[in-house]
């Protein structure tokens, strides 16, 4: 999914939010990446069933780049502590109705020099700089 537009709807829970506070990161850092608020977006596919995973890697306002962790989000999700969502407008609401399309933030982490380079061949090749 190279370049795409996500319409995912992203969900964050207190634990995930926990977990991203611990590797520095912000629920608006993650959303801002996802939706490609400062630049393109690459979308990796992994795992199958209960364990596919979305791996985004995507710029930060400063130029960094952020590698995020998604799966699909299920209805326990949204009755969890502390739980809001973030549709693609980027505007947060409470919990929200639940649908297929929503994804749970896992983890997030500034991307390793790897996962940089990976990235920077990839804009490359789609003509970018």
């Amino acid at each position: 999914m190279p370049g795409a537009k996500l319409s995912w709807t992203l969900v964050f829970t207190a634990a995930s939010l926990e977990h991203l506070a611990e590797r520095e990161m912000e629920a608006e850092d993650v959303a801002n990446a996802v939706f490609g608020r400062h630049g393109p977006v690459r979308v990796r596919r992994g795992g199958s069933g209960n364990r596919e995973r979305w791996f985004v890697v995507a710029p930060l306002e400063g130029g960094e780049l952020v590698t995020c962790v998604l799966r699909a989000a299920e209805q326990r999700d949204l009755e969890a502590e502390g739980a809001f969502v973030v549709p693609p407008t980027r505007v947060p609401e409470l919990r929200g109705v639940f649908d297929r399309s929503m994804r749970l933030c896992v983890t997030a982490w500034i991307s390793h020099a790897d996962e940089s380079r990976s990235y920077r061949a990839w804009r490359r090749s789609k003509g970018g700089r």
